[in-house]
């Protein structure tokens, strides 16, 4: 019985001793991946930084706790690899593989801080790819990037003007106006896709009012340069336009303040205009204005009409 229990506790120091050999062998091969990978991120080699962090972590998983603190080192590496192997990606523009980088870094990370980085990032790659689609002209494709864009970050106005470009494109003007007006209430005053976002949408809806002019659809003329109005102060064409539309329903007085508005800041030609400011005088029975403004219609094509109104219909003096 003696030598049995000796036996016993030979074989049992002995198990301790390859136990310990091998777990310190083991917790060696760990650091030395995590060291490899520290060494290729640097290098900024990370896919094969990725490739050694993962390898670390499987032997520190398999350790249990005594492994922890290299673990959660790797942990942490690993995600900022993933970050770093997309915003690479990225800039490459290898929209794909940056996606997928960068879910990968929100998949892994396990606190909120890595998790909000890896969503912020995913959120500028759709709205990126988006407007790839958008220059090919693939504009289903570029609303559903950058719907995904704003499902990663709902504040990101970016994505919400080049919905705006796609519907302007579309000539779909109430999802267009929409996405405009979310970009100007998220975005900064002071922001430049904010002032492009209020040019685009003022000279969207000017260009629409003199659609509706074409067909004779004055109110609804009147409605689409006065929501143009609501972004940006009007220019010489838009209250032109203002002019022929309150002309077109006999609103004279209004038809006579817009046309003096596009002559003030008209600095070429002001012809047209003079001969629509001309028919607002005559249609508001102010003879003397009229013959004064149809004679200050002094070529294009209304001329020979003004010369006909002032020597024959008008008989100004």
């Amino acid at each position: 019985m003696h030598i049995m229990n000796k036996l016993r506790l030979i074989l049992s120091v002995a198990f301790l001793i390859v136990s310990v050999f091998l777990f310190s062998q083991t917790i060696n091969e760990a650091g030395e991946a995590f060291n490899n990978g520290g060494a290729h991120y640097k290098a900024k080699n990370f896919t094969s930084a990725i490739d050694e962090y993962k390898k670390c972590i499987e032997i520190c998983n398999s350790l249990g706790g005594e492994a922890d603190d290299l673990l959660s080192k790797a942990e942490s590496s690993l995600i900022l690899s993933y970050i770093n192997s997309g915003k690479a990606q990225y800039k490459a523009k290898k929209f794909d593989n940056a996606i997928s980088s960068f879910n990968s870094a929100y998949e892994n990370a396990t606190d909120d801080q890595k998790k909000s980085a890896a969503k912020q990032y995913l959120s500028r790659v759709y709205y990126s790819k988006g407007t790839a689609f958008y220059s090919g002209k693939k504009y289903a494709e570029a609303i559903a990037a950058y719907d995904k864009s704003l499902e990663y970050n709902g504040k990101y106005f970016k994505a919400n003007y080049g919905k705006a470009l796609v519907y302007r494109k579309q000539g779909n003007v109430e999802a267009f106006k929409a996405s405009a007006d979310k970009v100007i209430e998220m975005g900064p005053e002071t922001d430049k896709t904010v002032a492009k976002t209020k040019s685009t949408a003022s000279k969207f809806f000017i260009a629409e009012g003199g659609k509706a002019i074409q067909a004779s659809k004055f109110q609804k003329a009147i409605e689409m340069l006065n929501i143009g109005f609501s972004y940006k102060n009007g220019n010489a064409q838009a209250y032109y336009f203002a002019t022929i539309a309150y002309n077109g329903l006999a609103q004279w007085q209004k038809a006579i303040e817009a046309a003096n508005s596009s002559i003030s800041l008209e600095k070429k030609s002001t012809s047209n205009i003079y001969f629509e400011l001309a028919k607002a005088y005559e249609g508001a029975g102010n003879k003397t204005q009229a013959c004064s403004s149809y004679k200050k219609v002094i070529d294009g094509p209304n001329l020979e009409a003004a010369k006909h109104k002032v020597t024959v219909e008008l008989k100004c003096n």
